[in-house]
């Protein structure tokens, strides 16, 4: 392009150009055009266009009497500016602004004036100066008529497109930008002296309103949108000249409908389907709607009140049976709005017979309409039933099932939502139907059909369900062989249904735990799609999940090498999809060489990330699966290390704060960290399992609060877990339980009532505990349970019990603690014995020698219960066994002196 600068062509244009070479009007027009093709660069071109007298030139054929010409300067001149700024005064000075304002008049063809309002534009963007001289010309109305032009003139096509953007930005760029422009135009409207007509001022305005634009990197204030709202609603008049009112329902609309001021101001979409309403009405009904509107924008209600609401939803309802699809379409998307804010006007809707007409617009109304119409019914019957049997009555599950099929995505949403509130029966008729849609090549998105064929089988019988050739069975083994299907979205879909179908009908999966379910579900775990590959775990785990008549086994063919899919999504990075897959896991995982598989898979890594991020059921799930390793394997074989297994137990016990305590899930993890609790110190861990319990005190007050509000299970087994840890944190544990009445009432019932030695033991073990540090305060609480004297019965007769030493629940190991001591040093009444280390009958002489101490009436109920021989019996029978290691007499003898002493005493004063 160069070559037309080096080579002269540009300055020879420029003089063929010249007044005196009185070129010919057609070929003056093709120069000019030349031209303007040509000097679009500001570094060559434009250069020798000023060299060569270029301005004059240019607003000399301004006033050319060729059209051609006339545009092709003026886009000359607007280059012209934006390339030389400086170049500006003199274009000013030549008179320019007047010719060009001359220009964008209506005489003038469109192309003229659109090129004439493109150099105003850039005039007044370059210079403070310029828009002074257009003011000061009378620019204003013109460039107002020149916004309007398109409308009052019916003109089609870019040009007149062309002129109103560049007469807009022109009157922005004088007003100081568009917001500025806006506020003007509208205070410009209300005023008494009028520079234009007042319709193409609000005209204009509507057309800015429309076209305005947020700017973040323009330094312009906030426009502050109900500022215009409110001169806009004080402009309009039930009765005003027919043109004012269309032009200002215009600006309204276009105030409503930009996005960009619509989020600033109150029920913009009640307001925007108003003024919809208001400009197709007749006239006896626009001024009722714009008194509501005027209401809604005024008097700060809602729209229900602002449409006088039953007398409007009636008018609303009228409406509809109107020809017009628009009429129809903004009534029922009133209706929609109305529906969705008030309540009433639900009933007020049915009580004014909208629903039939509404049903009807599912069959014949546009497709906007029969969205709406749709919604406006799903919302109905969500509401109430009397609602819902009503909008059944008026046929609508045909309707809706038509519009499931022939409708948008939208209307199929709506649809599928109104049909799953609708359908109560799974009658042979709407599942065939549905079948029909799901086989049949239309509609070509299947999913909400299978949303709506769940929703239909899940209310089916259990012998429809299954019985071969029903409805219902056809309808469940389609949506399995729909898994097979090349649509991803139809997978996900029919996968996660089915999930939905099996976790709601556990009384049919026993019956469909086959080879023809589950392993079309197996497959779709490879798939690339993770989201297909979660919900057909979800399928999966809800299936093999055990029931009362079932166990686990009934997945028993599923075999080693089949479950590496899901134990692959187990360990994805996504905690949704590893839940999903972690739930199915814990249902197979009872197979030992799928549990074998897994933990060499490193499935436990997978476990406990969900049990750091994954949500309360996914907690459950992942510690239900750690329960079943730990059945099949070792600790040290499924927790590696100190660290893993320190993380896990702090995990588990952290999961039992949402739980429900009436519940499995609570005693299934309460079972885990048990097991984790009998765990000694090994190969793999320099400390037991337990001791990270003792490292978080915290953790101790859920075990606490356990064994204060759970069953008798629960109880049970944070009795053994706590337990532990008697000799590692006495004090904290003593504060725990002392401050807890309940859970004082609590340990009494388990040791009276309790089946298992372990827990008996166990609780007598934490009693003592928590009368060592709140004595006064432990016994008060047991005194007020009630279990006090049934407590004391119970222990006497732990004493009489005959129990070996090698034959007790719990491994009972010689005491450490005595190991240390010598007879000779004082013993303190309160130390506390470990329980896995102590037999059963001593740690029931110690806690009673803790009650004798504490009152008179408790030596009472200890002797009246037996007590006093029981333990005389004990100590006489220990220690005059030689089987018995040295160190086990001490120990009864110290527990049995320890309570000897005060019953003694106390029976003496008795008997004297």
């Amino acid at each position: 392009m160069k070559i037309f600068v080096t080579e002269g062509v540009v300055p020879t244009l420029w003089n063929q150009l010249n007044p005196k070479n009185k070129e010919d009007k057609i070929v003056e027009g093709f120069i000019t055009g030349a031209l303007r093709n040509l000097c679009g660069d500001k570094d060559g071109y434009w250069k020798a266009t000023l060299e060569a007298g270029g301005v004059d030139i240019i607003v000399g054929l301004l006033s050319s009497d060729n059209a051609v010409s006339q545009s092709n300067a003026a886009s000359l001149l607007a280059r012209l500016m934006l390339a030389f700024s400086d170049s500006i005064p003199k274009v000013i000075d030549s008179g320019a602004v007047k010719a060009l304002l001359q220009l964008v008049g209506r005489e003038n063809d469109i192309s003229v004036r659109a090129s004439a309002a493109d150099a105003l534009e850039v005039l007044s963007s370059k210079s403070t100066k310029a828009k002074k001289v257009i003011v000061n010309a009378d620019g204003i109305p013109i460039l107002i008529g020149a916004i309007v032009a398109p409308s009052n003139e019916c003109m089609q096509g870019d040009g007149g497109q062309a002129l109103q953007e560049h007469a807009t930005q022109a009157l922005a760029n004088i007003c100081g930008g568009m917001s500025s422009l806006i506020l003007y135009l509208g205070q410009l409207s209300r005023s008494s002296r009028l520079d234009a007509p007042v319709g193409d001022i609000i005209g204009a305005l509507a057309y800015t309103l429309m076209v305005f634009e947020e700017k973040v990197d323009v330094d312009e204030k906030h426009f502050d949108a109900t500022q215009i709202e409110d001169i806009l609603v004080t402009l309009l008049k039930p009765r005003d000249n027919k043109l004012i009112q269309e032009r200002v329902l215009e600006a309204m609309a276009s105030l409503y409908g930009n996005v960009c001021l619509s989020k600033w101001l109150i029920q913009e979409d009640s307001k925007k389907v108003l003024i919809g309403l208001i400009t197709m009405a007749a006239t006896d009904v626009q001024e009722y709607l714009i008194l509501s509107l005027t209401s809604l924008c005024c008097d700060k209600i809602g729209v229900w009140e602002a449409i006088k609401k039953r007398e409007g939803i009636q008018l609303l309802i009228s409406l509809l049976g109107l020809s017009s699809e628009q009429h129809q379409e903004y009534s029922v998307q009133l209706l929609a709005i109305l529906t969705d804010q008030v309540d009433d006007s639900k009933w007020a809707i049915t009580a004014a017979g909208g629903i039939p007409p509404l049903v009807q617009l599912l069959e014949t109304g546009s497709q906007k309409a029969r969205e709406e119409a749709a919604n406006v019914l799903w919302s109905l019957c969500c509401h109430s039933e009397d609602i819902r049997a009503c909008v059944e009555s008026a046929g609508a599950i045909p309707s809706f099932l038509w519009l499931l099929k022939s409708g948008g995505p939208k209307g199929q949403e709506a649809s599928a939502m109104a049909l799953t509130k609708l359908v109560r029966v799974a009658d042979s008729a709407t599942i065939n139907q549905l079948l029909a849609l799901l086989l049949g090549d239309s509609p070509s998105s299947k999913a909400h059909i299978i949303r709506v064929l769940g929703h239909v089988l899940t209310m089916a019988s259990q012998n429809d369900l299954l019985e071969k050739g029903s409805a219902a069975n056809k309808g469940l083994r389609s949506l399995v062989q729909v898994l097979n299907s090349s649509n991803e979205e139809t997978q996900e879909y029919a996968a996660s249904v089915l999930a939905d179908l099996f976790i709601t009908r556990q009384d049919i999966c026993d019956s469909l735990a086959t080879d023809e379910i589950v392993l079309p579900c197996m497959k779709l775990l490879t798939s690339k799609t993770q989201v297909v590959a979660t919900q057909s775990a979800r399928a999966l785990s809800a299936l093999s999940r055990p029931t009362k008549n079932k166990a686990a086994n009934k997945m028993s063919y599923i075999v080693e090498g089949d479950v590496e899919p899901l134990i692959k999504l187990a360990k994805t990075s996504s905690v949704a999809a590893a839940e999903t897959a972690v739930a199915a896991l814990a249902n197979l995982l009872f197979d030992p060489f799928i549990a074998a598989e897994a933990l060499a898979e490193d499935v436990v890594s997978a476990l406990t990330k969900v049990l750091a991020e994954g949500t309360l059921e996914g907690k459950q799930n992942a510690s239900r699966a750690l329960h079943q390793l730990l059945k099949h394997f070792p600790l040290g074989d499924v927790l590696k290390g100190n660290a893993q297994c320190r993380f896990t137990v702090l995990a588990l016990v952290d999961s039992l704060r949402a739980m429900d305590m009436d519940g499995t899930d609570a005693a299934d993890a309460l079972e885990v960290i048990a097991l984790l609790a009998r765990t000694k110190q090994g190969v793999n861990f320099t400390y037991p399992p337990w001791s990270a319990l003792a490292e978080i005190p915290s953790s101790l007050e859920l075990l606490v609060c356990c064994l204060a509000e759970g069953p008798s299970l629960v109880q049970d087994k944070a009795i053994k877990i706590l337990s532990r840890l008697c000799g590692d944190q006495p004090v904290i544990l003593g504060d725990l339980l002392s401050a807890s009445s309940r859970s004082i009432g609590s340990l009494a019932n388990r040791i009276m009532n309790s089946s298992s030695l372990e827990v008996k033991i166990g609780g007598a073990a934490l009693l003592i505990c928590a009368a060592k540090e709140k004595k006064e305060l432990s016994m008060d609480s047991l005194d007020a349970s009630g279990y006090l004297k049934p407590l004391i019965y119970s222990l006497v007769e732990m004493i009489k019990q005959s129990c070996s030493y090698s034959s007790l629940e719990i491994e009972v190991l010689t005491s450490k603690g005595f190991m240390e001591r010598n007879a000779f040093q004082e013993v303190d009444e309160f130390d506390i014995p470990d329980p896995a280390t102590a037999l059963g009958s001593t740690i029931a002489m110690w806690l009673l020698s803790v009650i004798a101490s504490f009152h008179i009436k408790s030596k009472l109920t200890i002797v009246e219960a037996g007590g006093l021989e029981a333990l005389s019996d004990k100590l006489a029978r220990h220690t005059s066994n030689p089987q018995i290691p040295l160190s086990v007499p001490f120990v009864f003898w110290l527990a049995s002196s320890s309570a000897l002493g005060p019953l003694i005493s106390i029976k003496a004063e008795t008997e004297f």
